[in-house]
C-alpha cells in the first residue's frame, strides 16, 4: 500500500467528528473506516461513479464520506474496510437527501489535496454500532431519511 507524506503536526492534534463543519478545509481527523462500498453508474455498471464510506472516531461519531470519480485514481488504493486513518485537507458539505448513512449534519468530500495516512489506533471501535431499542425503530415512518438495521453488522463478525 502506497502511505502519502504528510506537511506539519499530523501526529498531534485531531479535530473530534462533533466539531466538523461547513466552512473550513483545513482539518486533521483519525478514523476508522467502519463501512466502505462502490457506487456504479447507471448507463455503464462496470464503471465506478464513486466511492462510499462511514467513517468512526475515538468518542463513537460517524460521518459520511464521498471520493468522487475523478479522484478515484488517488484514493481508491489507500482505503480498506476496517484501516485507521489519518485524514487532512477536505470539504465539508451539508448531508441532505434520503437513505443517508450518518446522523451527522454534513459529510466529508475528498479534494485533490486531502491527505491520506494509514496509522493504528486500538481506541477506535471496529463496530461502529448504535443500538436502539424496537419502539424506536418501529416509530419511523416512510419519510425517516436516514438508514438502520444490520448495516455495520459484517464488521464486527
Amino acid at each position: 500500500m502506497m502511505k502519502m507524506k504528510m506537511k506539519g503536526k499530523m501526529d498531534s492534534n485531531f479535530d473530534a467528528l462533533c466539531h466538523v463543519l461547513l466552512g473550513r478545509e483545513a482539518w486533521r481527523i483519525e478514523m476508522r473506516t467502519a463501512r466502505l462500498w462502490t457506487i456504479h453508474t447507471f448507463v455503464k455498471p462496470d464503471q465506478i461513479n464513486s466511492v462510499e464510506m462511514v467513517l468512526i472516531d475515538d468518542k463513537g461519531g460517524k460521518i459520511h464520506v464521498t471520493v468522487r470519480k475523478q479522484l478515484l485514481y488517488l484514493f481508491q488504493h489507500l482505503l480498506v474496510k476496517g484501516k485507521v486513518y489519518k485524514i487532512a485537507y477536505f470539504s465539508v458539505a451539508p448531508s441532505v437527501g434520503s437513505y443517508r448513512s450518518t446522523l451527522h449534519p454534513h459529510k466529508i468530500v475528498f479534494q485533490m489535496n486531502t491527505k491520506v495516512l494509514e496509522c493504528e489506533n486500538s481506541l477506535i471501535s471496529p463496530c461502529g454500532l448504535t443500538f436502539s431499542n424496537i419502539s424506536k425503530i418501529c416509530s419511523h415512518t416512510d419519510e425517516y431519511d436516514y438508514l438502520f438495521g444490520e448495516f455495520l453488522w459484517p464488521m464486527c463478525m
